[in-house]
């Protein structure tokens, strides 16, 4: 004698097999929407050093990746021009490296946006300081 399969268990074992292939086809699809709007958004940075230090050597990455630049012996307090980037997947980070007989403290900031999204105060005097920001 066969044993039968009761008929809803194999309705719900078909919902399950057909479910699962369509839920991750939406859920990619609704990711890769998210990815692309966030990779058209643009954004303007400034960045920000101040304290008392006398003359540090200031370094930022201005495009949100790889490029950087470096400001050497700045004079505070020191403000980056706006830089416009655009896209998701970015970094964002300056640092003040202070003269190794400056006795000063100094302080950086990101804005993003125009809004503070990362500060930091050097330890103590005569420290180097570093912010970074990653949405």
């Amino acid at each position: 004698m066969k044993r039968r399969v009761p008929k809803p268990l194999l309705i719900v074992l078909l919902v399950v097999v057909l479910a699962y292939p369509a839920f991750q086809v939406f859920l990619f699809g609704y990711t890769g929407l998210r990815m692309l709007i966030a990779s058209q958004e643009t954004h303007e940075v400034v960045y920000k050093v101040t304290g008392t230090a006398k003359q540090p050597d200031i370094s930022y990455v201005r495009d949100g990746h790889q490029d950087s630049a470096d400001v050497k012996r700045a004079a505070l307090p020191w403000e980056s021009q706006k830089l416009k980037t655009k896209g998701s997947s970015q970094l964002f980070s300056v640092s003040a490296l202070q003269q190794l007989d400056d006795n000063g403290s100094t302080r950086c900031e990101i804005w993003m946006d125009g809004k503070l999204v990362d500060s930091k105060d050097s330890a103590a005097t005569g420290l180097s300081v570093h912010c970074m920001y990653l949405p």
